[in-house]
């Protein structure tokens, strides 16, 4: 398996940068959640001002409001990926050719592996990926036991990441495994 050094981090902070400039400032901006009341969709458009939207309206800002969130988390964890790369774990790109019991439909995305641990899917809308594309390991599926579910949570693995993050030598996954 390949795995990230600092100057494969830093590519891949130049795809995310690209991939971001390229969804542009509206991308980004805030967006007012609609509110359903007495049957009716609403939401507040601009300096308070409310407008009548259809359901449809209503779930495309959802929509658009869970894909920036999911993005903005993206990128910080590159901050908390690059200590961790930094401390000597290794981390890796994966692209699963099948991917059971995830529960979305995972084709094309990439996973972020941490110690043998995938812990976190990487959209195709979140980086340019041609610029990454010798650093992905293709495999054939996620059942590896080089690289396959442990058994763990978010709040695992976001504490092997965030303790990574400030000290090397640790066991990540034993520590994802006693906090999940």
């Amino acid at each position: 398996m390949r795995y990230l050094d600092k100057k494969d981090i830093e590519t891949i902070i130049e795809a995310v940068i690209k991939a971001n400039t390229n969804k542009g400032t509206g991308y980004w901006a805030w967006k007012n959640a609609p509110e359903y009341r007495d049957g009716v969709w609403t939401r507040v458009i601009k300096d308070d001002v409310e407008a009548i939207i259809s359901p449809q309206d209503a779930q495309e800002v959802y929509q658009r409001k869970l894909d920036t969130a999911y993005s903005e988390r993206f990128n910080m964890m590159l901050g908390t990926l690059g200590a961790v790369v930094s401390n000597g774990y290794k981390c890796g790109l994966v692209q699963f050719q099948q991917e059971a019991g995830v529960p979305f439909d995972a084709s094309g995305w990439l996973a972020l592996v941490v110690e043998t641990m995938p812990v976190f899917h990487i959209s195709p809308a979140d980086m340019c990926l041609e610029k990454i594309e010798d650093m992905v390991n293709i495999l054939s599926d996620n059942n590896a036991p080089e690289v396959s579910w442990k058994g763990t949570n978010k709040i695992g693995e976001f504490a092997a990441l965030l303790k990574g993050a400030l000290r090397p030598g640790l066991d990540l996954v034993a520590i994802a495994k006693e906090y999940s």
